[in-house]
């Protein structure tokens, strides 16, 4: 009888041990599986987003700035936007400066080429970089990066 008991027992406390343990342990295999989805996506979006820059020049006609031009072409197979949220940095002989998106001097825009609104595949942007009158002579490089960090890079000289 004693056998029985104790047994009977142990049957009890085992369930009561797994039902414990499987409140514990699916939810954070759901939270995993949901963390492990959110990484995939943001990890399909960055390999199917890639960008070249095709080519870079000045342009010191504009009174009161000079500009530099960059065309960058997406050569990945997403559309990229939104195109502001970029970040631009120009290496220059003395310094490194990472540009802004905006109007005015110190600041940059860009244009959709050919006419359209939206950067989709196989479509070239120009980019204009707003400085300060009297870019020096000597070796730039510019690197352009999208919303999620995929990023192009090109030396220059002016």
């Amino acid at each position: 009888m004693d056998k029985a008991i104790t047994t009977g027992l142990l049957i009890i406390a085992g369930i009561v041990a797994s039902l414990a343990l499987m409140n514990a342990v699916i939810p954070a295999v759901g939270q995993s599986s949901s963390a492990l989805l959110t990484a995939n996506d943001v990890a399909s979006d960055r390999i199917r987003t890639d960008i070249e820059i095709i080519h870079v020049a000045s342009d010191t006609s504009p009174v009161g700035e000079d500009q530099i031009l960059v065309w960058v072409k997406n050569i990945g197979s997403t559309n990229i936007a939104p195109v502001s949220q970029g970040d631009i940095f120009l290496t220059t002989p003395t310094t490194i400066t990472r540009i802004p998106y905006g109007s005015g001097v110190g600041t940059w825009d860009y244009t959709v080429e050919g006419g359209g609104t939206d950067w989709t595949q196989a479509v070239t942007v120009k980019m204009t970089l707003h400085l300060a009158n009297g870019i020096a002579v000597g070796a730039y490089s510019v690197k352009v990066t999208v919303y999620n960090s995929v990023s192009a890079e090109k030396d220059f000289s002016l």
